[in-house]
C-alpha cells in the first residue's frame, strides 16, 4: 500500500534531497538518476552500455557516468546527515532498499512519498477525474502520473510539450541499441536519436524539478486545509 505523502508534513522542517530514476522494466539497475538537492540539480548515466552518451553529449553539463553503488553512498550519506528522501511512488524506495538490504526498515522511515494520486483523488476529485479521462481505455497498466498532475493550471508547473507523451524507455532502449551497433561511437547515432538522448535527460531532470514542485504546491494547500 502507498503512503499518502501527506505523512511526512514534516518537509519543511528537513531537507529534501529529490530523486527519479529511469531503467527499462527488465534492468536490475537504474539506467540513469537524477538528483535535486540543496538546489543542484544532478544527472548520473549508471548503465555501461550508456557511458559513451554519457561522456560525448555534454559531459558534466547533461550528464555524467557513475554507478549506481555510488551515487546509493551519496544518498545514504546526505539522509544519514538528515535529509528526506523524495521519490515519486514506492519505485525509489524499493532501488534504494535492494541495494541496501540491511538498513531497509530506515529507509522507510526517511522516505517521502510524492505520489499526488491520494491527494487529488480527496481533495480535487473533480480535477482527477478529468485527467482520468484523458487516458485511453485501450492503455493497459497506464494510469495518473505525475506529468498529468503537472499540467493542471492550478499546479502552476511548465513541462515542454515534446516531453509529455516522451517514452523513455523506448529512448534507453534504441540508444542502446544504436550504441552497440556502432561500436559505442556516440556521434555515429542519427540526429534524431541523439537529440531524443538530450531529451531523456531533460525529462528525467523535470521529473525531479516537477516533483518537488508538486509536493511543495500540495504542502502549502494542506497546511491551509
Amino acid at each position: 500500500m502507498l503512503k499518502p505523502w501527506s505523512i511526512r508534513l514534516d518537509m519543511a522542517a528537513k531537507p529534501i534531497l529529490w530523486l527519479d530514476v529511469e531503467r527499462r522494466k527488465a534492468d536490475v539497475e537504474p539506467a540513469m538518476s537524477t538528483i535535486l538537492h540543496e538546489g543542484e540539480l544532478v544527472t548520473y548515466v549508471h548503465d555501461h552500455r550508456l557511458r559513451p552518451a554519457a561522456e560525448s553529449s555534454g559531459g558534466g553539463n547533461l550528464a555524467t557516468y557513475r554507478s549506481w553503488a555510488e551515487t546509493v553512498e551519496e544518498i545514504m550519506g546526505v539522509a544519514e546527515g538528515g535529509a528526506l528522501i523524495g521519490g515519486y511512488s514506492q519505485a525509489e524506495l524499493k532501488l534504494l532498499q535492494e541495494a541496501r538490504p540491511a538498513q531497509a526498515e530506515w529507509l522507510d522511515d526517511r522516505y517521502l512519498n510524492a505520489n499526488a494520486g491520494p491527494w487529488f483523488r480527496k481533495h480535487r476529485p473533480e480535477v482527477y477525474a478529468q485527467l482520468e479521462a484523458t487516458i485511453p481505455p485501450d492503455s493497459f497498466g497506464k494510469h495518473v502520473g505525475l506529468t498529468h498532475f503537472l499540467s493542471v493550471r492550478e499546479v502552476g508547473y511548465h513541462v515542454p510539450n515534446r516531453l509529455e507523451d516522451f517514452s523513455p524507455a523506448e529512448t534507453i532502449k534504441r540508444v542502446r541499441e544504436g550504441l552497440a551497433k556502432n561500436g559505442g561511437w556516440y556521434g555515429q547515432l542519427p540526429e534524431a536519436l541523439r537529440i531524443s538522448w538530450k531529451n531523456l535527460i531533460k525529462y528525467n531532470q523535470h521529473d525531479v524539478k516537477g516533483m518537488r514542485h508538486l509536493a511543495e504546491f500540495i504542502w502549502q494547500r494542506s497546511r491551509t486545509g
